[in-house]
């Protein structure tokens, strides 16, 4: 075993069949049972509660992680970890505690008693979402070090285990991708493989939810390409900010575009899960539209828009007016990108139902074989004009668009009208 191993934990491991009835327990009773769940947690030796939050109108999701998750302050910008973002796709029932922190490794993170600092506080209808191996695959740092096999035990014993000991649900989130593909066919890497492999294993075998983070952040990154992926990580210009006057290469952390990404697959693999959090998801975890023919490729998490997409109410998304052309360019560029609607001389609309407040939407226009030349209107507010030479395409984010009416309304309209892919972002 490389690195320092592990040492004795600081409670003895709780028998499985006991974790079972806790589990069950915790699922079943209400918060007015918590006193009962503590009671019985004594009794296995886990660390009861030393301080109990006030008690707010929905749950709490607490985060436990590293800094791909951690909030940053403004000096940092434009890094953004997906934790930071996470509130922005649930309703306002519920409250995002995001105790993620750079440089911690599962086993770090328990000893500097961040862990515990939650596990004081957490409640019974309470969530704990838990993302670590990219610090404890340091091998070459025997302070963060971690082995895969004590990496899969401090996820049973203290997350899970202190998680449901205290009537909360612990949700296991495997790591998230980093910039790291095959040079030869662009496809990206699984990163820290055996955590992953670790993470799913202690999901299945406890019984409890996974999100698997690094299945759906590399699906999406494989459709956007390592090109694109840019946006995704935190990859600056010089001179692009201040505080960063030499720009940043970095294939691991993400800027805030990347940050609501993988926030957004995070929060809709919940929606997915069937808990009562799931409720509580919003639908803007699906308002990310790839625009082309139904034969044209769709990117990985994103819905397919196509010329027949007529917006209805049922629908809630779609096209109004006259009618585009559609076309796939084939493989010259990245799937949401190389197929698009379009419309010569003459106007159309997008339009989709949100929730009243305030957004970012990013537009992807663009042409393999020709050129493009796109004006948007929004809200009939702010309005902008995407005209990428031949062969290129443009993205261009729109900030602040307000929605008042339930309604984002998007003009389309210009020499060619092309539209390739829209995505819409909460912005706060």
């Amino acid at each position: 075993m490389k690195g320092t191993p592990r040492e004795t934990p600081r409670h003895a491991p709780t028998p499985r069949g006991i974790r079972g009835a806790l589990r069950k327990a915790a699922a079943a009773l209400p918060a007015v049972f918590a006193a009962a769940v503590a009671a019985v947690a004594a009794l296995v030796a886990l660390p009861t509660s030393a301080a109990a939050a006030p008690a707010a109108s929905g749950p709490t999701v607490y985060i436990a992680g590293d800094s791909t998750a951690q909030t940053y302050t403004s000096s940092y910008a434009p890094q953004t970890g997906w934790g930071q973002v996470l509130d922005r796709y649930f309703s306002d029932a519920v409250t995002v505690s995001n105790h993620a922190i750079g440089g911690r490794s599962s086993r770090t993170f328990v000893e500097e008693g961040r862990l515990q600092a939650i596990l004081d506080v957490i409640q019974p209808g309470d969530y704990l979402l838990v993302q670590f191996g990219h610090n404890d695959a340091s091998a070459s740092i025997p302070e963060r070090y971690t082995s895969p096999e004590d990496y899969k035990e401090y996820l049973r014993n203290d997350y899970i285990g202190g998680a449901l000991a205290r009537g909360a649900t612990p949700v296991i989130v495997t790591p998230v991708s980093r910039r790291d593909y095959d040079t030869a066919t662009g496809k990206f890497n699984v990163s820290f493989a055996a955590y992953v492999q670790k993470a799913v294993e202690v999901a299945q075998e406890e019984g409890v939810p996974l999100i698997d983070l690094s299945a759906s952040s590399r699906a999406y990154l494989d459709s956007i390409g390592p090109e694109a992926a840019k946006d995704v990580f935190l990859w600056t210009d010089p001179g692009e900010y201040p505080n960063r006057p030499d720009g940043t290469q970095d294939n691991t952390h993400f800027q805030t575009y990347g940050a609501l990404q993988m926030a957004r697959l995070v929060a809709r693999e919940l929606a997915g899960e069937g808990l009562p959090l799931s409720a509580q998801v919003l639908g803007t975890t699906a308002d990310v539209y790839d625009l082309g023919p139904s034969s044209g490729p769709v990117a990985s998490s994103y819905t397919q828009v196509t010329a027949a997409t007529t917006y209805t109410a049922a629908r809630g998304f779609g096209l109004v007016g006259a009618t585009p052309i559609e076309r796939d360019r084939g493989s010259a560029m990245n799937a949401l990108q190389r197929d698009f609607v379009a419309l010569f001389n003459s106007q159309y609309e997008f339009r989709a139902d949100l929730p009243n407040g305030v957004y970012d939407v990013r537009v992807n226009v663009g042409d393999a074989t020709g050129s493009a030349r796109t004006n948007l209107t929004f809200e009939n507010a702010v309005s902008g004009r995407l005209a990428p030479a031949s062969g290129t395409a443009a993205v261009q984010t729109f900030s602040g668009i307000t929605v008042s009416d339930g309604q984002l309304n998007v003009l389309i309209s210009g020499e060619t009208g092309h539209l390739n892919a829209l995505e819409i972002l909460p912005a706060s």
